[in-house]
């Protein structure tokens, strides 16, 4: 169901994170990317499943 390829890595995220003034963990990155798969793929699936 969800994705295993994952392209922005936890390392990745904390520097973009932190470029936008967002202090945070390699931990704390990985829920956060976690969190936005998941809600890229319900938005797709919804987009696909329209009417």
């Amino acid at each position: 169901m969800y994705l295993e390829k994952k392209n922005v890595t936890p390392q990745q995220a904390v520097k973009i994170l932190e470029k936008n003034g967002i202090k945070t963990n390699e931990k704390e990155a990985k829920k956060i990317l976690d969190f936005l798969y998941i809600l890229a793929i319900l938005v797709v699936r919804e987009y696909l499943e329209e009417d």
